[in-house]
């Protein structure tokens, strides 16, 4: 599963950061990390960007950054 189809809710842990190596490396600067927590903290009106909330940080990720991100649901 990937981030995008995370739902407002639901926790999820970072399995992999896949993509350019230029997006890894801005994601990996930003402080998403393998094994960090995430979750929806917001969307905009038409869903796209969306506000992740990753370890103890909020950052803002269009679709198509997020579709590079795989998470596992946390139960």
């Amino acid at each position: 599963m990937t981030l995008i189809e995370l739902k407002s809710r639901q926790q999820a842990r970072i399995k992999t950061i896949a993509g350019p190596e230029a997006l890894r490396q801005r994601l990996v600067a930003l402080g998403v990390l393998k094994g960090l927590k995430v979750s929806v903290a917001a969307t905009s009106l038409l869903g796209n960007p969306r506000v992740y909330s990753i370890g103890k940080q909020q950052i803002c990720l269009r679709s198509k950054e997020a579709s590079h991100i795989e998470v596992e649901l946390q139960r």
